[in-house]
């Protein structure tokens, strides 16, 4: 007997899936392309705000999406006075297409081009006179006459309004003005691209087909926007002439057309300007040329060097002025025609030594540091002084923002903005200058390119971190502008973008090496800062290394006047006799890895105008290193026996923690106990590695072999009094568990060596059993920085696998061998969910395996006059010191400033 609901079933089932397919087509809703996320901070996958981010979000999540509806158009409709202006806005904030069947409809965009195969039958949703769209309802595409898309409908009506009086010649609304008719064209058109180019992104639009739609949209808003230039020029309207300028300048910086234009209409701006008496608006010739330069570097021709001929004249006139004044003692004189001079022409060869004499506008930072830096390279910078030097002098394409969530976001830094985002491909513009005739090392396209070919010269170096996701050499497009491709994806493409730029024409042209010690004592980049004294040894009397600002840092307009600290001195903090009495007579502004038994020490002595700070962003762990080219070492039941001997609570308890139980944390395995990186338990807890029991065991085994070595060097920082107690107590750990035991017992004899001493016998000579030494994960990406650590083709000297760990004769077996792959498997990964996974994986074979010994992490206490403002963008508000990394400390350096 059949069922009689069956086929009432079944038609629900249909009907219901009808419905759901027709919703999908009506809102667009497929499958969407990954969207870059930066990793998170304890284990939990946040969202970071960045400045490339494909779609800008609404602040404070205010606001709607492009495809709902177009706030420009809203607020352009409420700002104006225009009725005619008003209506023409108003009834475009919604996009819609149109819709002709037996009736013209406005509908839900939908994502089928013109040209393309429309299904039998389409859904489709009405937008009704609210504004508002209705349920999905299906349409037969034979019923379809017409489909106007709303990118058509803006370009149609804004050419209609172009065309009418007084611009055109047809007629049109009275009572409005030519700049009313071209404002209202020219935010139809930029408010249609931007619904096209998010719908596309986000599969509204869908297909190829869409091209030929955006085209004729694309070339009409230039042409709007260049005859909105032109117009204001002809009109007198300097400020508006000011902001289109800008705003082409921004959106078409490599158009010639375009170029010339705002050439002459900032030429025109500048010379009325320099008429003027008033030396601000003399000043303001100078920012317009600065910002149209930094787009069309070389651009304008004989009448933009004649102006900047011009300022430089007076910048050379008030520079003399200044100098008389200072040679007559009027110091106030000479100050302030200084400033006039320098605010002209930043360049001006002899300025910067006048500002030192002077005290014009100059600034001068202290940082005490623990050990005098040398070599300060970003190839050969191995202590923290050196690796906060090569910050102070070297930028990358982009630089990382720390936040005070523990997170990191990016900026432009050798480049002019965010790249464009290309397939496969990051496009940047740089800040270029030209080489000078007295030898000046210059900087343009050609200098990335060099850059990574020095990189790829020593790929088995920290600085070449990035290699393996880019993809060969980058193109230049010309000599400021480059293209750098990606072989695979990286979650965060960004943080693969950050490595250091190198003067690398100049370089070749020296014939220096990636790691020249005579370029690494005497380096030059492109930063803020350039060296400008290094004193020798004078005894007892702390040597003080100055950097003072690099005068071709600041010529550009977004970074007017920077560095605001004009000089920063690394203060050899060891031979300082009172930190206190320092810091009180103004002799010491910040000073890092104070220890937490000297915290309160400090606040007690210095009170308010110096508080501490502990390090937020702090991605240094310290470890055993275990040399695996040592026979020794190669026993994975020795390896394991030093994991599982160390009670590192009990050390953390006696040595660094001074009863402050908040602070400091064992590890568990070899990423930091708080990172994303590092599985927690069931409980949230991060389990031990202290099993003495089995480890007296592991040992035992080990020592069973005859031949097996049982007394192991140790050798540690003999600069670092912390470091000697420590190791001092992971020798009586191990030695403790044989006090009863029979037979042969493992000794360890402890070597103590200068801190640069201990890091050369362990980067490059190997020349150890084993070596207390820190290491710093470079970003947040904590499995790529251990992959690139182990990498077993980077065990030579200097390369980054100081350990040896699976490179050739060094006895690696199939679970070695395991971990290496799983490692390099991991470069495969994208999406954040899996790397996670497959990282809990790598976690559990690396505490298998051993590679190093992974030890604790110290919280890094950081001192700081209350003088002292940090910023690390461009906001009015200044960030906490805990956000930046002791490591490298000067992040933001250039927007610090004393107060």
């Amino acid at each position: 007997m059949s069922d009689p609901a069956r086929p009432c079933r079944s038609w629900h089932r249909v009907s219901a899936a009808l419905v759901g397919l027709l919703t999908a087509f009506a809102l667009g809703v497929l499958a969407q392309p990954p969207v870059e996320e930066e990793d998170p901070k304890a284990g939990v996958k946040k969202r970071i705000k960045v400045e490339d981010d494909p779609v800008a979000k609404p602040a404070g999540g205010a606001g709607a999406t492009p495809d709902a509806r177009l706030d420009e158009l809203a607020r352009g409709a409420e700002e104006s006075t225009n009725p005619a202006v008003k209506e023409l806005l108003l009834k475009h904030v919604v996009p819609f297409d149109r819709l002709t069947t037996k009736a013209v409809t406005r509908i839900k965009p939908i994502p089928i081009a013109r040209g393309e195969r429309f299904p039998a039958q389409f859904g489709i949703q009405e937008l009704d006179r609210e504004g508002n769209f209705t349920a999905p309802q299906a349409v037969n595409t034979v019923e379809m006459k017409r489909i106007d898309y709303f990118e058509e409908i803006v370009l149609a009506e804004a050419n209609q309004a172009l065309a009418a009086k007084p611009l055109g010649a047809t007629n049109g609304p009275q009572g409005w003005t030519a700049f009313e008719q071209v404002g209202a064209a020219e935010r139809l058109l930029s408010a249609a691209l931007r619904f096209h180019d998010f719908a596309r992104e986000h599969n509204i639009r869908r297909g190829r087909g869409w091209d030929e739609v955006r085209k004729p949209l694309v070339e009409r808003a230039r042409e709007v926007r260049l005859l909105q230039l032109k117009s204001a020029v002809a009109a007198g309207e300097w400020l508006r002439v000011r902001e289109y300028g800008s705003r082409l300048i921004l959106t078409y910086p490599k158009d010639a057309e375009v170029a010339t234009e705002v050439a002459t209409a900032r030429v025109l701006e500048s010379k009325r300007l320099l008429t003027s008496e008033k030396h601000f608006d003399h000043v303001k010739a100078r920012e317009l040329l600065d910002e149209f330069e930094v787009s069309f570097p070389g651009a304008g021709g004989d009448a933009v060097r004649a102006i900047r001929t011009e300022l430089t004249r007076r910048a050379e006139q008030a520079f003399a002025r200044a100098k008389e004044r200072k040679a007559a003692n009027d110091t106030t004189g000479a100050r302030d025609a200084l400033t006039r001079a320098v605010a002209l022409d930043p360049t001006l060869p002899g300025a910067r030594d006048l500002q030192r004499e002077l005290k014009t506008g100059y600034q001068t930072l202290y940082v005490g540091v623990r050990q005098y830096p040398e070599l300060m390279s970003p190839s050969t910078a191995r202590l923290d002084s050196e690796k906060q030097a090569v910050e102070l002098m070297f930028e990358g394409l982009l630089a990382e923002v720390p936040d005070d969530g523990g997170g990191a976001r990016y900026r432009p830094a050798g480049a002019i903005g965010m790249p464009a985002v290309v397939p496969g491909a990051r496009e940047f513009s740089l800040r270029t200058f030209d080489a000078g005739a007295t030898g000046r090392y210059g900087f343009e396209s050609h200098d990335v390119v060099g850059t990574m070919k020095l990189l790829a010269s020593r790929p088995d170096s920290w600085s070449a971190y990035a290699l393996p996701w880019l993809d060969d050499l980058p193109t230049p497009r010309d000599n400021a502008t480059v293209r750098v491709a990606f072989k695979q994806g990286h979650p965060d493409p960004r943080a693969a973008l950050t490595f250091k730029l190198l003067p690398a024409r100049w370089m070749e042209s020296k014939k220096m090496a990636l790691d020249d010690h005579g370029f690494a004592e005497q380096p030059l980049g492109t930063g803020p800062f350039k060296l400008y004294a290094n004193p020798r040894p004078d005894g007892n009397t702390p040597r003080e290394m100055v950097f003072v600002d690099n005068p071709l840092y600041g010529r550009w307009r977004d970074r007017a006047n920077q560095p605001f600290i004009k000089e920063v001195r690394l203060l050899e903090i060891a031979k300082v006799h009172n930190v206190v009495e320092t810091f009180n007579q103004g002799g010491l502004h910040v000073l890092t890895d104070v220890p937490t038994a000297d915290v309160e020490k400090y606040r007690a002595a210095l009170g308010k105008t110096v508080r501490d700070y502990t390090a937020i962003n702090n991605r240094r762990v310290h470890m055993l290193a275990l040399n695996h080219r040592r026979p020794a070492l190669q026993s994975k039941l020795l390896r394991q026996g030093l994991m599982l001997a160390i009670d590192r609570e009990a050390i953390l308890n006696d040595v660094y923690r001074s009863g402050k139980a908040e602070f400091h944390r064992a590890m568990n395995g070899p990423f930091p106990p708080r990172c994303w990186a590092n599985p927690k338990g069931s409980n949230g807890q991060v389990a031990q590695l202290l099993n003495r029991d089995l480890a007296l065991t592991r040992f035992r085994n080990y020592l069973f072999d005859a031949g097996a070595k049982s007394e192991l060097e140790l050798i540690y920082s003999s600069d670092d009094p912390q470091a000697v107690v420590a190791c001092t107590k992971i020798k009586e750990q191990v030695e403790s568990l044989f006090k009863d035991a029979q037979g042969r017992k493992l000794t360890i004899k402890l070597v103590p060596q200068p801190f640069r001493e201990l890091m050369l016998r362990v980067e490059d000579e190997h020349r150890f059993d084993m070596a207390y030494v820190p290491f710093d994960y470079p970003d947040d990406w904590y499995p790529f920085a251990l992959g690139a650590m182990l990498d077993s083709t980077a065990g030579e000297r200097g390369g980054r696998n100081w350990t040896g760990f699976q490179t050739k004769n060094t006895g690696a077996d199939a679970e070695d061998t395991r971990l290496g792959q799983l490692l390099n498997e991991l470069r495969a990964y994208r999406e954040f969910n899996s790397l996670a996974s497959k990282t809990t994986e790598v976690h559990k074979q690396f505490n298998e395996c051993v590679p190093f010994v992974p030890l604790w992490q110290i919280d890094r206490h950081m001192l700081f006059h209350e003088s002292v403002k940090v910023y690390t963008d461009d906001s009015e508000t200044p960030v906490s010191p805990g956000v930046l990394n002791p490591t490298t400390l000067f992040q933001g350096i250039a927007r610090w400033r004393l107060e």
